[in-house]
């Protein structure tokens, strides 16, 4: 693909070369362009692979620079919108993973880029397709069948999405991460018990990330321990944050919004 991209280029070039002699000035810019372009060389594989221990913005920078380059390198667009989604620009990294898809239809590490990207911004409707595609591909990966749980979630089809976070458990026993979403999901339903006994039992795992002791305290605040789970929300936020998230989920209680507005703030993943 990268000769190919080289020929278009240089027969572009040659191409306004032919043209009448006096050029414009955006003519001649975009032969400028053109040739610049022709005559850079590709990071190399070594290259490629170094960069992936670096800092997320030094990341972004060099598979930013990979990718306008070569609109058609398939492994720089990948990388651009994993690193953007991890930065929390989320629009961005499935802007970038869709223009690729039009090249590579067919791609599943663009897929997934793809869906991951829409259900880290919310839109898990609109991911369901491509990360559907992702399972049948790789029905063994408990990863793409979580996110594809939280994207039915996000879409209000939460039958769907319970089997799903079921089906991960069975790749992968115990995951926290999977545990944490299913009782999430137990929690939208108004099942407390159900999505706490689920929440201890994940936190109970060495692997347990930071956020499943938020959820945990999120279920039991809703449940009106609200002591109880600031002192627990203290373990990884300030006392500051923890007592604006009580606040926040007692006004949240007095309102009438008990379980479904936990949709929207949850942070499940």
């Amino acid at each position: 693909m990268r000769t190919l991209t080289k020929i278009t280029l240089m027969a572009s070039i040659s191409l306004l070369t032919a043209c009448a002699t006096a050029r414009t000035d955006q003519e001649q810019a975009l032969a400028d362009d053109l040739t610049q372009r022709a005559s850079i060389v590709p990071a190399s594989a070594a290259e490629r692979e170094a960069i992936r221990s670096q800092d997320l913005l030094t990341q972004a920078a060099f598979w930013a620079e990979a990718h306008e380059l070569n609109p058609g390198d398939r492994e720089a667009a990948v990388e651009l919108s994993r690193v953007l989604r991890n930065l929390g620009q989320t629009q961005r990294a499935a802007a970038v993973a869709r223009q690729s898809m039009a090249l590579f239809p067919q791609d599943i590490d663009l897929q997934l880029a793809y869906g991951t990207a829409l259900t880290d911004a919310g839109r898990g409707a609109a991911a369901i397709e491509s990360l559907t595609r992702v399972t049948t591909a790789r029905p063994d990966d408990w990863h793409v069948m979580n996110i594809l749980g939280v994207a039915y979630e996000q879409a209000g089809l939460r039958q769907q999405s319970r089997q799903k976070y079921i089906e991960a458990l069975q790749l992968a026993p115990g995951e926290p991460s999977i545990m944490s979403n299913l009782a999430l999901s137990y929690a939208f339903d108004g099942d407390a018990a159900q999505a706490e006994r689920l929440l201890r039992e994940a936190m109970a795992r060495p692997t347990a990330a930071a956020t499943v002791r938020q959820n945990l305290a999120l279920v039991i605040a809703l449940q009106g321990r609200f002591d109880e789970a600031e002192a627990m929300a203290r373990v990884d936020v300030s006392p500051q944050t923890a007592e604006a998230n009580m606040a926040y989920v007692r006004a949240m209680l007095t309102s009438g919004r008990r379980w479904d507005a936990i949709r929207d703030d949850s942070g499940a993943r």
